[in-house]
């Protein structure tokens, strides 16, 4: 683990929700796979009843069966934009909150079909452990057709062969479902994707890279652009980590138009700091935006020093010259990938942050991001203000965020003094001028240790999206059992 972390109740929650640990495939090989200035109203922890603002309907913790003979979906030939929320001031609704329970596992991702009302899929990665300290994953997804009310059986895009434990899909038009992970090749593992135009009912062959030598992780992001007027419309993106030398990651790219014909590149990475030449790189993410970019953020620390073999030990004090986020935007013009030199975005205020962070683009063209910062979330658009989001006496961590016209959700984890983790989110209405007070989602309540001994926690890669004016957000949660969960917020 990543050490240095001032705070035990932040280390501790780090390590269950976000701590990236190191497994090992079936096949046998080692898988290592300024804040601102305003902040929003501070909420008195939670004591045995939720907000009296918020609207809960909790699913009982059982898992649903598919609705009956459901019919297909039909395609989308002349893709609209989304339907989104007609802008009111902050404070004029009460937003309506369901929840669900989606199935038993770790690393939850979601994704909203743009173009069908209530089509959503949630990957979950499943680990299998070989022994106390190695292990892989068999990710399986869960459709559901009415919003997360039922969800479907169990669908194994990988065959449930063993494989790596950071698996993401993402809708694109026509309801083309994509997913990624990194499967086992000689030398460690590599960026693989597939995709499935009949709802998982069959995938096609998998696009495994050649671009990149094989490493030990990838920590992959996908995103597809599904807006209607942009020139990239259906074009996929993906990012991911791998070792190019000794002295830290690369941030590696590829788009495609088809799934068949891929293309990379890589960012052109900064010039150190003299005196720390080495960088820590991780917990990338990656958005479209309207205008057919992308843009790819992620995490870097700046090292005096810095060992493959230790990657998550950053050390501290002397050893460290910056820490924080950066951003690349991207172009694509089918044929040819090409990224700008990276800029900071925001810098952080301790250890252990590196994939607490969440990336969006709102209809205007503005990038929003979203970080883990202190003992609140850090969040701004890149042109602008930050501003910081917190609950009084507790600790604040793993943003999730997303964008539905000049709608605004957030969702976080916030651990209270007694050690007990919390679901919150709060909505802008404005376009991120004004936010409601945070919120809890649930009145479930968990404990770090009931999730002791998983690889990577119960939510590493947990997530929000935004489709036809409802907010989707999953979530793990070991409140009975290890499991992932799905709020739907309609505002």
């Amino acid at each position: 683990m990543t050490t240095g972390v001032a705070r035990t109740h932040r280390s501790r929650l780090t390590r269950v929700l976000a701590g990236l640990a190191i497994a090992a495939m079936a096949l046998g090989f080692i898988l290592m796979a300024g804040m601102a200035a305003a902040t929003l109203p501070a909420v008195a922890p939670p004591g045995a009843s939720p907000s009296p603002t918020l609207a809960v309907a909790v699913a009982t913790p059982v898992e649903s069966a598919m609705a009956p003979s459901p019919s297909p979906i039909p395609g989308s030939p002349s893709p609209a934009p989304a339907q989104t929320p007609t802008p009111t001031a902050t404070p004029a609704r009460t937003p309506h909150v369901r929840e669900s329970f989606v199935a038993l596992g770790t690393e939850p991702g979601l994704t909203a079909d743009p173009f069908h009302p209530g089509v959503v899929a949630v990957v979950t990665q499943n680990v299998v452990m070989q022994d106390p300290k190695n292990g892989c994953s068999r990710p399986s997804v869960r459709i559901s057709r009415d919003g997360g009310a039922t969800w479907g059986a169990a669908i194994y895009p990988l065959a449930y062969q063993c494989q790596d434990i950071h698996a993401m899909i993402a809708w694109g038009p026509n309801s083309r479902l994509w997913l990624g992970d990194a499967v086992g090749v000689s030398g460690g593992v590599a960026m693989a994707v597939t995709y499935s135009d009949d709802l998982g009912k069959t995938w096609a062959a998998r696009f495994i890279q050649r671009f990149t030598k094989p490493w030990v992780g990838c920590f992959p992001t996908m995103t597809v652009d599904n807006w209607p007027g942009s020139p990239n419309f259906g074009t996929v993106y993906v990012a991911y980590n791998w070792l190019p030398d000794g002295y830290g990651p690369g941030v590696a790219l590829m788009a495609s138009r088809t799934g068949a014909t891929w293309v990379h590149t890589e960012v052109a990475l900064d010039q150190p700091p003299p005196g720390y030449p080495f960088a820590w790189r991780i917990g990338y993410r990656i958005a479209a935006a309207p205008n057919g970019t992308a843009l790819v953020s992620f995490y870097q620390s700046s090292l005096r020093s810095w060992s493959p073999a230790n990657m998550f030990n950053e050390g501290s004090g002397s050893n460290i010259s910056s820490r924080g986020f950066e951003t690349a935007l991207i172009h694509f013009d089918g044929k040819t990938l090409s990224a700008d030199g990276p800029t900071w975005a925001t810098t952080v205020d301790h250890w252990s942050a590196e994939f607490q962070s969440t990336l969006s683009f709102d209809d205007t063209g503005r990038a929003w991001l979203a970080v883990e910062n202190g003992d609140a979330v850090s969040f701004g658009h890149l042109d602008g203000s930050w501003r910081g989001i917190s609950v009084r006496g507790m600790t604040s961590s793993k943003p999730s965020l997303a964008i539905g016209g000049r709608t605004i959700f957030v969702g976080w984890h916030a651990e209270d003094r007694a050690g007990r983790i919390w679901t919150y989110y709060t909505l802008s209405y404005d376009g991120g001028e004004t936010f409601l007070p945070p919120a809890l989602l649930t009145n479930a309540v968990w404990y770090p240790g009931s999730a002791a001994g998983l690889i990577n926690g119960v939510g590493l890669r947990e997530n929000a999206d935004f489709s036809n004016g409802v907010f989707y957000y999953v979530y793990g949660d070991a409140r009975a059992g290890v499991g992932a969960y799905v709020a739907q917020i309609t505002p």
